[in-house]
């Protein structure tokens, strides 16, 4: 990915975090998400991110397709995210325990202190 857009995805990642109050806890390009059909198709997901080891983002996003069956998600990384869904991206600095909708009837972004607290 060429580095410009890296860095607009993470200016862009800045704004949001201070819109929303939260601390700036950007991911690395080749950090892993976890994704289930319907993510690079487009179809409306919701985004949680858990604390999580360092390879890892912490970003699990799904979408209706989601059965709750975890061995038919893919992890894949971020770059991949912000090739097939920029829109999703900006969202993604957000830190550990934040959740968003994102696609769906209604779109919002908030804070789950049970993820955060990894209950």
């Amino acid at each position: 990915m060429m580095k410009d857009r890296y860095s607009e995805v993470l200016s862009v990642q800045q704004e949001c975090c201070e819109n929303f109050k939260s601390q700036y806890s950007p991911i690395d390009q080749e950090q892993l998400v976890v994704i289930s059909k319907g993510v690079y198709e487009g179809d409306p997901l919701e985004g949680v991110r858990y604390p999580s080891p360092e390879h890892m983002s912490g970003w699990w996003l799904t979408t209706d397709q989601y059965d709750g069956n975890t061995e038919s998600l893919i992890t894949v990384h971020f770059s991949h995210i912000i090739e097939h869904r920029p829109e999703v991206a900006i969202y993604m600095a957000l830190p550990y325990g934040y959740r968003f909708m994102l696609g769906g009837k209604e779109e919002h972004v908030w804070f789950d202190e049970d993820v955060a607290n990894d209950k």
